[in-house]
Parts: structure tokens; C-alpha cells; sequence
């Protein structure tokens, strides 16, 4: 079976690795192109570019796909199946009908539930106990393919984006030997999405990172999970931006005025209990615990915190 890979992000690497691992044929990897940064404007190449490279495979990196000389090459390849993982890039509904078996999405959600572009953070910053990842078939529009493998992913009110990304993206990976398999033994089967319980992931903006104490202690803390560790959840003390990179929600003995330091372990009031931080970080600085933070940053009992 000929196969395009298409991702950019490390969460699509250990679905490369796999198809690498097993021998699969793979003609062409597209991945997002690289960027350039700092004073010598260093080119930074895609996890995806690095990982083909390495294996020497054939990396392509249009900055767009619908140029007709693009579904040229596509086409050229003859591929009989595309794997998509977090490419990053729109795809145009004319290179959807092009491979024998079509384009194979992997998403981290429990579909039809967080389609979109952020749905680990959504999860979390939800509260959901569950999600799943799902292997379905794309269409042209957003998430609605009929899915083809799912697998739920039972969630506690610890796990961070971070982990739940390095988890989906595992199980992404071995699922996808599933699915060809599925494909070459005939035996595939689709289901359509509900109609029912649509929600949509939008992309992370900065300025959801400020929490907001006047939430509930286990709301603030499923942002902070959420956000964990970038781009981070923050409050502003002293007109500086502090990130809470973890934190646990603790009972209030007694009232206290929201969104203050409540004793000088830096334990913050909220609507209805109290968050302690564990792992905090400045701006420009490393990621410390509360009590070295403490012993370098004087945040006293009664401050106000925004």
C-alpha cells in the first residue's frame, strides 16, 4: 500500500515512527514548511521534517496546497491511502477523491465532541472525565468524517494537556497500524458522526491564559491543567505575569475575599475553596515550587491578586 504522511507537530511523530518501524510504503511526506528565527534567522524545521530526514524519506513543504501545480505532483504520486496527522495545513476538497482509500485523520477528541483545532485543551479546560482518539475518514468539512477506529481515554482531574497530548498521540500511533490493516484485509466499516453533542475546540488565544478566581477552585484548576505547561495559566501580581504550571484545590475553612493570598504557603481564595500552586514560573525564568518561589518573591498574606 503506497502512503502519504502528512503531519507537522511532535504529536504526529510516533505515527510516522510506527509506519517507518513496520516497513510501510511511504512515497512522500508533507509537513508545514520551516521557519526562520533569530539574529542569524536559523531555519527551524517541523518535528515531522526532522524525523523523514532522518530516515530519508521524501519531505515536501508547499506554504499552500491548492496551487494547481501542487494536485499535480499529488497526483503524480498515485498514493492509495493518506495518513493526516496535525499537518496544519488546509487540504482542498480536490485532493480528498485522489488516494484508492481516501484521507485518514487521527483526532484527540471524542468526535463529534471538541472538532477543531485545540480539542486537548478544550477537554481539559472542560473538565470532561472521558475523550477518545478517533481514526475517521475526512470530508470537507471540519471534523465531520465518518470514523472508522475509536478508542476512549478515560481522563482524572490531574492529567494535564501536556500528558493527554503525549498519550493521544501514542495510542494515534498504534491505532493507525489498526486501520491499514483493516484496509488491506477489506474489512473496513464506517460511522457516521451524531448530529447530537457538536462542540467546537477554538484555537488558544493569549488572553484566556489570566484565570479568574471568581470561578470555582476546580474550574480555575482545569484551565491551569489545560494551559500546562505552555502557554500556561497566570495570574498578575505587582504588574508582572506569574504562570501556576500545577496546582491542587483545597477546602476553605472560612470566607475570604476572592482572588487573595489566603496564608503564606501563597494558597489563593476562589468562589468556593482554594487553589495552592505547586510549580510556578516567572517571566523568563525557570519553573520553581512554591516555597523556593516564595523564598525569592515576597507574595504576603492579604495580597490581591488579578
Amino acid at each position: 500500500m503506497k502512503i502519504i504522511f502528512m503531519g507537522s507537530p511532535e504529536f504526529a511523530a510516533p505515527t510516522l515512527s510506527r509506519l517507518i518501524d513496520f516497513d510501510c510504503k511511504i512515497i512522500a511526506v508533507y509537513t508545514k514548511p520551516p521557519t526562520n528565527s533569530g539574529r542569524g534567522l536559523k531555519q527551524n524545521k517541523s518535528a515531522i521534517h526532522n524525523l523523514a530526514e532522518k530516515f530519508s524519506l521524501n519531505v515536501l513543504t508547499p506554504k499552500k496546497l491548492k496551487a494547481p501545480e501542487n494536485l499535480e505532483q499529488f497526483k503524480s504520486f498515485n498514493p492509495d491511502i493518506v495518513i493526516v496527522a496535525a499537518y496544519g495545513l488546509l487540504i482542498p476538497k480536490e485532493f480528498l477523491g485522489i488516494p484508492k482509500y481516501g484521507f485518514i485523520n487521527i483526532h484527540p477528541s471524542d468526535l463529534p465532541r471538541w472538532r477543531g483545532a485545540a480539542p486537548i485543551h478544550r477537554t481539559i479546560m472542560a473538565g470532561d472525565e472521558k475523550t477518545a482518539i478517533c481514526i475517521m475518514k475526512m470530508d470537507e468539512g471540519l471534523d465531520t468524517g465518518d470514523i472508522i477506529l475509536r478508542k476512549e481515554v478515560l481522563l482524572d482531574n490531574e492529567i494535564t494537556a501536556k500528558e493527554l497530548h503525549d498519550k493521544c498521540s501514542e495510542l494515534g500511533g498504534e491505532m493507525i497500524l489498526d486501520v491499514l490493516n483493516i484496509f488491506e484485509k477489506d474489512q473496513v466499516s464506517y460511522t457516521k458522526q451524531s448530529d447530537e453533542g457538536v462542540t467546537y475546540a477554538d484555537k488558544i488565544i493569549s488572553e484566556e491564559g489570566l484565570l479568574n478566581f471568581n470561578l470555582p477552585a476546580f474550574e480555575v484548576n482545569n484551565k491551569i491543567r489545560a494551559l500546562s505547561p505552555k502557554p500556561g495559566a497566570h495570574f498578575i501580581y505587582e504588574n508582572e505575569v506569574i504562570k501556576i504550571i500545577s496546582a491542587v484545590v483545597e477546602k476553605a475553612n472560612e470566607n475570604y475575599q476572592i482572588g487573595t493570598v489566603v496564608d503564606n504557603k501563597l494558597g489563593i481564595a476562589c468562589k468556593d475553596s482554594i487553589i495552592r500552586p505547586i510549580l510556578l514560573q516567572r517571566n523568563g525564568k525557570k519553573m520553581i515550587y512554591t516555597d523556593a518561589f516564595l523564598r525569592g518573591y515576597d507574595v504576603p498574606m492579604g495580597s490581591k491578586l488579578s
